[in-house]
């Protein structure tokens, strides 16, 4: 009998390597290809590309391409990590002669996400009140050729959350959409940390306008001020992924983002931690992934929301144990690999 197998081609914040532990889970020959262990995360995620110059970069690519063809499944993390810069017109056209099955996640920063934004498609949309990290963002035609190509090869696109599902339903490819899965987090349950005389409270310094960090961190200072002697803040700053995890487990509560409908990979990890999490998770993520409610508590882009829900929660500390308790069952039920390997198989050769 021919063993299963998926490759899992790109790495973001432990998403690849999480997707590839859930196939393993069932039964697959699985491994993720990073091109540098997702920048300062250092990753370690399977078969890496080492930081080299253009040409060593392209060689180092072609060198690969065996090994890539010992799978029959493909999922792309994100038509970034296929862009010529990466050879992808040439690996994209040799996956397809070799019949791979190839499936497109809608996941991160894409033409799609970006186009419909600034048409105000997205509600909440990160992006709204920031500039654009660079002129023509996925915008430019070699952006839009790329997205283009791999929306048309990849057999379904599979949306993470409701932001890139509203974004790809707008284009000529939603035909291809699959219902929202839930990212996977290979996160490890950690021991409950009993909450003591004095909450911990951690916001994650990462992609600083994206999440909303300048509005957590001015609701933080005026929590500091409001309780000084019941809260400590750490702000863990562009850290490998080792080490954030090795701070997390001294924390109580966590602020993952204020933008957007729903939360990202640090939020995941936290609730696998045992932290209380903040981050939008509102009605229109519930929704989308047909949920009633979460262990989250939703927050909005402004001081004055972060304030309100943490005073609630540090003056009410003696629930904290239980809501921890509720983020560790809602992370296994609704993020752990297998059961999100078990959504995508569906769609699998």
């Amino acid at each position: 009998m021919i063993k299963k197998s998926v490759l899992i081609y790109g790495e973001y914040s432990g998403y690849g390597k999480s997707l590839a532990d859930g196939f393993k889970q069932l039964g697959y020959k699985s491994e993720v290809f990073s091109f540098s262990g997702d920048g300062f995360k250092k990753i370690n995620s399977g078969i890496t590309l080492p930081e080299k110059n253009k040409i060593q970069r392209y060689i180092s690519i072609i060198k690969l391409i065996p090994t890539f063809l010992k799978f029959k499944n493909i999922i792309i993390i994100n038509p970034e990590f296929v862009s010529r810069k990466n050879l992808g017109f040439l690996i994209l056209s040799i996956f397809k002669l070799t019949r791979k099955r190839i499936i497109l996640m809608a996941c991160g920063d894409d033409t799609p996400f970006i186009k419909y934004g600034l048409e105000n498609i997205i509600p909440n949309w990160p992006y709204s009140d920031i500039p654009l990290p660079q002129k023509d963002y996925f915008l430019k035609e070699k952006d839009i050729f790329t997205n283009n190509l791999i929306a048309s090869l990849a057999f379904k696109i599979i949306p993470v959350m409701y932001d890139y599902r509203v974004s790809w339903e707008q284009t000529k490819f939603k035909n291809k959409l699959t219902k929202t899965i839930p990212l996977a987090c290979d996160g490890e349950l950690q021991p409950i940390k009993k909450t003591k005389d004095k909450i911990v409270i951690m916001h994650g310094i990462n992609r600083i306008d994206f999440k909303g960090t300048k509005v957590v961190k001015s609701a933080l200072n005026e929590i500091e001020k409001k309780y000084p002697n019941d809260v400590e803040i750490i702000y863990p700053e562009h850290l490998p992924l080792t080490e954030y995890l090795e701070i997390m487990k001294r924390v109580d509560i966590a602020i993952d983002q204020t933008k957007g409908n729903s939360y990202g990979m640090n939020a995941i990890y936290s609730m696998f931690s045992g932290h209380v999490v903040l981050a939008p998770a509102n009605d229109l993520f519930l929704n989308d992934i047909n949920l009633q409610d979460s262990p989250i508590v939703k927050i909005k882009n402004t001081k004055e929301s972060i304030v309100n829900s943490l005073s609630l929660l540090i003056e009410a500390k003696n629930m904290l144990d239980d809501k921890k308790k509720a983020s560790q069952e809602y992370a296994v039920n609704v993020h752990s690999p297998v059961k999100i390997a078990e959504k995508i198989e569906h769609y699998l050769i």
